[in-house]
């Protein structure tokens, strides 16, 4: 909204707040009541600002209020991709690479295409399952092979 009364006179901020507001009361009719009455909040804080400085145009970068906004947004954006980061650090250190046969990849794939499942599934499920007999023997108990939830 910010972007939208950026450079705007304040005509043209009383016009979206009328708009604003009416569209809060058709909202509020129609339960969609928060965010419209948010926009309509901010139109017209932004008109008073523009009003009592005697502005000509809003201009987002005289707006203190805006900028803690924007400041706040951007933390919370850094905080977010930095987060990100680490799952896929995370991820990429629990990833496992499996180099198979010709024959076993075609039989691996050949099972999942019959089942509907990706190859990686059919592998998953397969090692959840897997037990040791001992003497070097292993088994999986028959298991159903369902979508990743």
């Amino acid at each position: 909204m910010r972007d939208k009364a950026q450079g705007k006179s304040p005509e043209y901020l009383a016009v979206q707040l009328g708009q604003a507001r009416w569209w809060q009361r058709e909202a509020g009719l129609l339960g969609y009541g928060p965010s419209a009455a948010e926009e309509a909040d901010e139109w017209e804080r932004i008109s008073e600002l523009v009003r009592t400085q005697g502005l000509a145009a809003y201009d987002v970068d005289l707006d203190k209020q805006a900028q803690v906004w924007i400041a706040e947004y951007q933390d919370v954006e850094a905080a977010q991709r930095a987060q990100t980061g680490r799952l896929r650090r995370v991820e990429a250190g629990q990833r496992l690479t499996v180099e198979l046969s010709a024959g076993a990849q075609r039989r691996l794939v050949a099972l999942a295409g019959e089942l509907g499942v990706s190859a990686e599934r059919v592998l998953e499920v397969l090692a959840e399952g897997v037990e040791s007999g001992g003497e070097g023997l292993v088994r999986v108990p028959a298991t159903r092979v369902s979508p990743s939830p």
